[in-house]
């Protein structure tokens, strides 16, 4: 008798995982993965990773088929894009003969210099290292601008279906890179949150909230400006959540000079519990940023009911469909400023806050997106 056919897998290929959450990006990623496995497909699937995420890939799904490989020592960023680079041109080849894959989907960018001799999927998240290359005062460095701009035309040339999470992020992809625009295909983030049913009271006191303030394009400059303007107007401190690295310390700089300490906090890298703690518990969360392909957090942030202060860029008006309240120009701090006192003179109510809540959660269901992106795997895989 002939032997059966095996079934070939979808090759999750996560090791962009950083050692520490690096925000948005690893959650994508996470969120994917809890959906498969929730919707029962993880048996499809093998997962490619860094020795040092098998841990947590394996309490999101206990019996997904992981296959690790040796991290590098060094967690600089060009070190880590190159380590990437190498695993994927020179050991993924093998571990896709050994392990019967069909697909490949890649859960960020630096693919590898060579087409797979199996599809390939990329999502890129966000391409403004091309698009943006100056934000504010901020400017890339010209050698890492040429090498990201290189970096996503050999991604596109090699993959057979390119990921962009937002219209705004598919228009961007198609400006700069129209070569490729056929191979583009528009799915929206998965997002996890889970909310109770109760209806919040209003009007809320609490503190401002502002997540992920680890990068120039976040703006929170701005936010600390407007913050510094009305501080005397109100009751609130602003909390600031994030990692703060190098790049970023002119913000912490910035509060002490200015004797902000006792009113602005900053937290540092907090867990999701904690995030969701400082979510329900504030009063605005606000995000200023000069950029966004996405914007999870202003989602997750509409899910569990918190009023949402944006600026009206990119995709930030797109994902939220409009239901947030909105600032611009986003590094305009008197614009900020008032918009964030327009708050606590006309809170929102707890009903609106619910419709806004239901909305998100129908819309971007961590499984719901994840059976989109099952269907475009097998559909590809063929």
């Amino acid at each position: 008798m002939m032997a059966e056919k095996v079934q070939k897998k979808v090759l999750l290929n996560f090791i962009y995982l950083s050692r520490h959450h690096a925000g948005g990006k690893d959650q994508v990623a996470l969120n994917l993965l809890e959906g498969i496995y929730k919707n029962g497909d993880i048996c499809r699937c093998a997962i490619l990773c860094y020795d040092y995420a098998v841990e947590y890939i394996r309490e999101i799904a206990p019996e997904a088929d992981i296959i690790s490989v040796k991290a590098p020592k060094s967690g600089a960023e060009l070190v880590r894009l190159a380590h990437i680079e190498c695993v994927n041109t020179f050991i993924l080849p093998g571990i896709i003969r050994k392990n019967n894959i069909g697909l490949v989907f890649h859960a960020s960018c630096t693919t590898g210099l060579f087409k797979l001799k199996v599809p390939s999927i990329v999502i890129p998240h966000d391409i403004k290292a091309v698009s943006h290359r100056v934000m504010g005062s901020v400017k890339i460095v010209w050698y890492k601008y040429i090498l990201y701009k290189m970096m996503y035309a050999v991604d596109f040339k090699n993959a057979d279906k390119i990921i962009a999470i937002s219209k705004a992020d598919c228009s961007e992809i198609r400006n700069y890179y129209a070569k490729y625009k056929d191979k583009i295909v528009q799915i929206y983030n998965p997002i996890k949150v889970n909310v109770n049913d109760v209806i919040p009271e209003m009007p809320k006191k609490g503190d401002i909230v502002a997540i992920n303030i680890q990068f120039h394009h976040k703006n929170i400059i701005t936010l600390i400006k407007a913050f510094e303007m009305i501080q005397d107007k109100i009751d609130s401190r602003l909390i600031l959540v994030g990692n703060i690295p190098k790049r970023v310390h002119y913000l912490q700089e910035y509060v002490k000079e200015h004797n902000l300490s006792d009113r602005v906090i900053f937290t540092g890298f907090v867990n999701g519990k904690r995030k969701r703690e400082l979510l329900t518990s504030c009063c605005i969360y606000v995000n200023p940023s000069l950029f966004e392909g996405f914007g999870m957090t202003a989602v997750e942030a509409m899910i569990l009911k918190v009023p949402t202060l944006l600026s009206r860029v990119s995709a930030n008006y797109e994902v939220t469909k409009g239901m947030c309240r909105y600032y611009e120009p986003a590094d305009d701090c008197e614009a900020l400023a008032e918009a964030i006192m327009t708050f606590f003179d006309s809170p929102e109510t707890g009903e609106e806050l619910e419709l806004k809540s239901k909305e998100m959660l129908r819309r971007y269901d961590y499984k719901k997106i994840a059976a989109q992106y099952m269907e475009l795997f097998l559909e590809v895989m063929g």
